[in-house]
């Protein structure tokens, strides 16, 4: 099985790490390592936002060479570019950073289904994937909470097959 190196970036919720690692086995068959905890690099920082362009790099920067990608978990908010505040972002074959500064609920279930939903979509975007016009697909962008709260935590047909056929190319099947 692949490899995908987690880091948190700034302490993280064991419930956030739990339900990141089980997105990655259960639906792209990855196993995630976690190589620990990050202090967020302020370069660029927006008051208390980080740039996530930034944060990101680092992440890239530490990946061993036995991992596929790698991803970043952080409670810190995010913006990028001209977007005042970003869930997440990715590059293609390459890792992703999610926030959940923007996804915390007093619904304990209600936050882990946002979490999910947002790792899975950053992880779509690893693989290639683009955004969905199909508002139910975990796929489609969220443009705010209610926008991520209406979608589904699971990919449309047409978005699986694409996911499918990345992953099959990378040997992951």
């Amino acid at each position: 099985m692949a490899i995908i190196s987690l880091y948190g970036i700034g302490a993280l919720l064991p419930e956030v790490e739990e339900e990141a690692e089980r997105v990655l086995r259960e639906k792209f068959r990855l196993e995630p390592r976690f190589e620990g905890l990050l202090p967020p690099d302020a370069t660029l920082s927006r008051g208390s936002q980080l740039l996530a362009d930034i944060q990101l790099q680092e992440v890239l920067a530490l990946k061993p060479a036995d991992a596929l990608f790698a991803g970043g978990i952080t409670p810190y908010d995010l913006y990028s570019g001209d977007l005042n505040f970003v869930f997440g972002i990715a590059l293609p074959f390459k890792g992703f950073v999610v926030s959940y500064a923007r996804l915390l609920s007093e619904d304990r279930e209600l936050f882990l289904s946002r979490v999910r939903k947002e790792v899975t979509h950053e992880m779509g975007h690893v693989f290639g994937l683009p955004h969905c016009p199909n508002p139910k697909c975990v796929m489609h962008f969220s443009n705010s909470l209610i926008d991520t709260d209406l979608k589904g935590e699971d990919f449309c047909p047409s978005c699986q097959r694409k996911l499918e056929e990345a992953m099959a190319k990378l040997g992951l099947t």
